[in-house]
């Protein structure tokens, strides 16, 4: 796949996965991304390859740690 039909499926994951916060799981973001047909091999690396559009953060008051993102604001769909 070409990087912005990969970029445009992260970005509608992205916003298919978020909670009220405003955050998305990465492993729901995972499985919206294979439902798209992207095949990313490791999804933390695959994320880490969009810094551009894409931040993450730890919440490691779980266990495991769960990892979230969320768009950046420029990248965030308008309401």
């Amino acid at each position: 796949m070409e990087r912005n039909v990969l970029e445009n499926a992260l970005r509608e994951s992205v916003q298919e996965s978020i909670n009220e916060l405003g955050w998305a799981n990465l492993a729901e973001i995972g499985t919206a991304l294979r439902k798209k047909g992207v095949k990313y091999g490791k999804l933390s690396t695959f994320i880490a390859s969009f810094p551009h559009i894409i931040e993450t953060r730890v919440d490691n008051s779980l266990s495991p740690p769960v990892v979230y993102a969320k768009l950046k604001q420029q990248y965030q769909a308008s309401a």
